[in-house]
């Protein structure tokens, strides 16, 4: 189903995610299981979705349907499964929580549990999908198959598309009347989104992302080697990549950007930088001289 944006995409996984169940007779199971501190968005729901109290202040009243783990808990993530429990959404490469990037073996894991307690998996992949990881999603390479995937942002090179997909169980549920969208599937995003898949899915272009966000990721862990007091860690995989600080980022963005470097923040102190698919080995090279440069200023 086209949206309009991620925030669109990942609230009408949650609606698939709830009304599947309503339409097999169980409209008790309708609670999304999601890591505190994820990020799926901006509106009521998803800030609520986040389990983040930074995003939901001043909010309320809360958005209820909602329970949390946190990241690397699984004894915990177990526990919250309950007779209510729908779906576990969570990102396959976490943006705003700070670049973490969720196992292969881990998605593998949860695979087999949504399959075991007969609930879905929903792997967000707004920011981490559509070759930005290197593969067209980043679930490719656990080779699990999710039941539902929201995506966003690379599928329109720039431009506002959003859409989420489905396998054919799920998308029962979601009958004519459901859900619709005055402008998602407009027929000038739908010509974008078109273009835009023409290049992301050729394979050498794909190749190409993984080769040089392999050499990006390399000379960042070399800087990394050279102010071992100020980089804690290079997250990240592909062109989602994150310098961990060991102290505030604010500084050393500031300082970026003075220098015609454009980067955001993430959570736990994290520096988020995402290039271009596009990007050239000599743009890279330019980017590490001026984060060099940058270390060099930072006290």
């Amino acid at each position: 189903m086209f949206q309009n944006s991620g925030a669109e995409a990942t609230e009408a996984a949650i609606k698939v995610a709830r009304r599947y169940f309503y339409s097999i007779g169980k409209p008790n199971k309708n609670r999304i299981l999601c890591i505190k501190n994820s990020f799926h968005g901006r509106t009521l729901a998803a800030i609520f979705a986040s389990g983040s109290k930074k995003m939901t202040e001043g909010f309320g009243p809360k958005v209820t349907g909602f329970d949390h783990f946190s990241f690397g808990d699984h004894n915990s993530l177990k526990k919250k499964i309950n007779k209510n429990t729908a779906a576990i959404m969570l990102e396959t490469i976490m943006g705003e929580g700070g670049i973490k990037v969720i196992p292969d073996w881990c998605l593998k894991e949860l695979r087999a549990l949504c399959n075991k307690k007969k609930i879905l998996l929903i792997l967000d992949e707004v920011q981490c999908g559509i070759g930005r990881s290197g593969d067209f999603f980043a679930f490719e390479k656990s080779k699990v198959k999710p039941d539902i995937v929201p995506i966003a942002k690379g599928i329109g090179g720039g431009f506002p598309i959003g859409a989420v997909l489905m396998n054919k169980k799920v998308a029962s549920g979601m009958t004519p009347g459901t859900h619709g969208s005055t402008f998602g599937g407009n027929p000038l995003a739908m010509s974008v989104g078109n273009t835009v898949m023409d290049i992301i899915s050729n394979k050498k272009f794909l190749n190409n992302v993984k080769s040089l966000s392999k050499y990006f990721l390399f000379k960042l862990n070399k800087v990394q080697e050279q102010y071992p007091n100020l980089i804690k860690q290079i997250r990240g995989r592909g062109f989602l990549i994150g310098i961990q600080l060991y102290k505030d980022q604010t500084e050393f963005i500031k300082k970026l950007m003075d220098n015609q470097l454009l980067t955001i923040r993430a959570a736990e102190n994290v520096v988020r930088i995402l290039p271009p698919l596009n990007v050239k080995k000599n743009e890279i090279d330019l980017a590490i001289k001026i984060i060099e440069k940058v270390c060099s200023q930072i006290k």
